[in-house]
């Protein structure tokens, strides 16, 4: 399109424009291309271009149509109109003609038939590639970080980025396609030809930017770089005291890995700070909206998360579990298989994985059976309750004697008792014992248990809290006769007449001679 602006003698700009249209038009169909030529004239103060036909001028374009107004430019742009000129005849000349037609056609439909052929590859090789994709994953990579597979998320993610760019081809494809096809037809040939324009604008547009942003990838490089090398540094140290090969006061060895992750992020974060201005389209107010979006959510749906971090810090430096500890938590014990920055594991004595969140566990009292081990063992305890008519002396003999039998207990510091309680119809009394295994206690108290019925029934001393009107006639004990009355199992007939008549024979005595050592 050209645009006249200035007047010529009697006739305004507008009414040149006029002019030339109609004379174009009237000349249109009996124009050939080269029968359109310029030249230079100059007529008083008018100097410009002229467009004619043969001996027809179709339209002048003056100095004064043209910015700067020199020589240069106006020929310039009387040739650019030229030239639009002869492309327009010319497309015209060759839609007369069917065969130019039928061969546009032709061609179009040839040009379909390669885009489908290669949608088709594209689709192809986008299923190959995704089922490698998925064998890959089944047998190769495993990703965990702080307990959780990351794997499923990065293999979904990469086969989705393999189909974006699958549909991005395709995209392309198509969009060459009708660029090239709009540009065999006479009619919408400036179509394609924008098309082609816009692609290629938009081309050197990227490679611009991308040569433009070469300093700043370069400096994003350095910075990766660097920070790796202070990561692996900083690692290479924690994993030292880690495991013992280094040792420092302030740090022990089962915090430093939660330590060498907390320092990782701390200066990962930083490098991150730094290399912001860096980052293309850092500046941009799309850049900024999402880093503002993002900050956003950020900070709605990170104060659980913090709460729990901050949780699990406090659990962690305050050096109150570590990994192997036994410990009780509300309604859950076990031994600690695994602390996380969000919560830690327990395994059961029934072999149950509970997961219990740092926030809970630094709000709730936790009892820790294994820290005090080496100061004297985890104490255990039991309590019966005997009547005031059975000896004290005795009753406490009784309970050591239960305790030296029992497998696990701690022979230094020796089992004690002691009288808890004097209630109204008998005493409570309170055995204490020394273990260093506290994830099997039940077991040994248990074990314990079983061995105080014994020695109590084969001294012939009833285990009860009485609450009676009188004094009952006879003891409430149980003979070694009866001690493997069906369905219990025991030893053959023999032994328990054996065991039946040693007791007989050591019951009287006690009452005479005291408790048994």
């Amino acid at each position: 399109m050209t645009t006249l602006s200035v007047p010529i003698r009697s006739l305004s700009a507008r009414d040149r424009a006029a002019a030339a249209s109609k004379r174009i038009g009237d000349l249109l169909d009996k124009l050939t291309v080269d029968d359109i030529s310029e030249v230079w004239a100059e007529s008083g103060a008018d100097k410009g271009v002229i467009v004619r036909a043969d001996n027809v001028v179709l339209f002048a374009i003056l100095t004064g149509d043209v910015a700067g107004g020199d020589r240069a430019a106006v020929e310039q742009e009387a040739h650019r109109a030229a030239e639009v000129l002869r492309s327009i005849v010319k497309e015209r000349s060759e839609a007369r003609r069917p065969m130019e037609l039928f061969t546009d056609i032709a061609i179009t439909a040839l040009a379909t038939l390669v885009l489908v052929a290669l949608c088709w590859l594209l689709v192809r090789l986008n299923r190959v590639v995704q089922r490698r994709l998925i064998a890959i994953a089944r047998a190769r990579l495993r990703l965990t970080i702080a307990g959780f597979d990351f794997r499923p998320l990065v293999w979904s993610t990469l086969r989705r980025l393999v189909s974006l760019v699958n549909l991005l081809l395709v995209l392309f494809l198509c969009y060459l396609w009708l660029s090239y096809v709009l540009r065999l037809f006479p009619y919408s040939r400036p179509w394609g030809a924008q098309l082609g324009q816009y692609m290629i604008d938009l081309g050197m547009q990227m490679l611009s930017a991308l040569v433009e942003q070469i300093p700043n990838l370069l400096t994003l490089v350095v910075i990766f770089l660097i920070t790796r090398g202070i990561v692996r540094l900083i690692s290479t140290w924690f994993h030292a005291v880690e495991n013992g090969t280094v040792q420092v006061g302030w740090l022990e060895p089962p915090t430093a890995s939660i330590t060498r992750k907390l320092a990782s992020l701390l200066i990962g974060l930083f490098a991150l700070v730094v290399a912001y201005p860096y980052i293309p389209g850092a500046g941009s107010d799309a850049f900024k909206g999402v880093s503002v979006f993002v900050g956003l959510m950020l900070s709605l749906g990170s104060a659980g998360i913090v709460n729990q971090l901050m949780s699990g810090l406090v659990v962690l430096y305050s050096r109150a579990v570590r990994v192997g500890d036994f410990v009780h938590v509300g309604d859950h014990e076990g031994t600690v298989r695994e602390m996380g920055a969000l919560s830690i594991k327990l395994v059961t004595r029934t072999h149950e994985e509970v997961i219990i969140p740092n926030a809970v566990l630094s709000s709730t009292p936790m009892r820790n059976l294994t820290r005090q081990l080496p100061e004297g063992g985890l104490l255990l305890t039991t309590s019966v309750t005997i009547g005031y008519d059975t000896p004290w002396r005795q009753v406490e003999g009784l309970l050591e004697l239960a305790a030296s039998r029992t497998t696990g207990l701690l022979r230094e510091p020796r089992p004690f008792v002691l009288q808890t309680a004097l209630s109204d119809y008998y005493v409570e009394y309170l055995l204490n014992v020394g273990t260093l295994h506290p994830s099997i206690y039940k077991d040994t108290l248990s074990e314990l248990h079983r061995n105080i019925q014994d020695a109590f029934n084969e001294f012939g001393v009833q285990i009860m809290s009485p609450h009676f009107r009188r004094q009952p006639d006879e003891k409430v004990w149980s003979p070694a006769e009866h001690w493997y009355d069906p369905p219990a199992h025991g030893p053959a007939i023999s032994d328990r007449a054996e065991a039946s008549d040693s007791s007989k024979g050591s019951a009287a005595p006690a009452a005479d001679s005291g408790p048994p050592t």
